[in-house]
């Protein structure tokens, strides 16, 4: 009987140590909880959705590329019906953003836009970049471009040869064509 008791317990103890583990104030958390429901938009690009044969990258700027895995985007527009959903979803963003997991990397604004930049990973070799753009006539969205080892000061000259490149533009309308209806 002894045993049977110190089993429970014990399944008990571990039981509430793996509950308390759980990180729900994460961002991969709160897309999971919000990617199937209506009021959101979810969109998922891979690397092979940029055609990069017109464009004619160093070694360097190759792995830049190749550390790149995927970017997921979570919208939501504000409307005059979810105003005050909106400034809870927006807040419960905001709030994530803050986690101390989370290294912010830059705060700005631009034409009425809030935009705050976040990594996770060490300074030099990131495994997330982490973006939420907001405006309270539009609505927010968040970005999380996941990779491995993404190195922070060659982004934007990485970006500037892809542009060069043609993307999938339906999938970037359907962003677009989101917040414009």
């Amino acid at each position: 009987m002894k045993s049977f008791i110190k089993t429970i317990c014990f399944s008990f103890l571990f039981a509430l140590a793996f509950v308390s583990c759980k990180d729900e104030n994460s961002i991969q958390n709160y897309f999971v909880d919000h990617q199937d429901k209506p009021e959101f938009l979810t969109i998922d690009f891979a690397p092979d959705m940029f055609d990069l044969s017109e464009v004619e990258f160093s070694e360097d700027q190759k792995n830049i590329y190749n550390s790149f895995e995927k970017v997921n985007v979570l919208a939501y527009k504000v409307t005059g019906d979810n105003k005050e959903n909106y400034d809870d979803e927006l807040n419960k963003a905001v709030t994530i953003f803050k986690n101390d997991k989370y290294e912010e990397l830059m705060e700005f604004s631009d034409n009425g836009m809030k935009f705050r930049v976040n990594t996770m990973g060490a300074e030099d070799s990131v495994d997330e970049f982490l973006v939420l753009a907001s405006s309270s006539d539009l609505g927010f969205a968040i970005i999380r471009v996941i990779g491995d080892n993404m190195q922070p000061e060659k982004l934007y000259q990485l970006i500037s040869e892809m542009q060069k490149s043609d993307v999938d533009g339906n999938q970037l309308k359907k962003v677009m064509d989101y917040f414009r209806e």
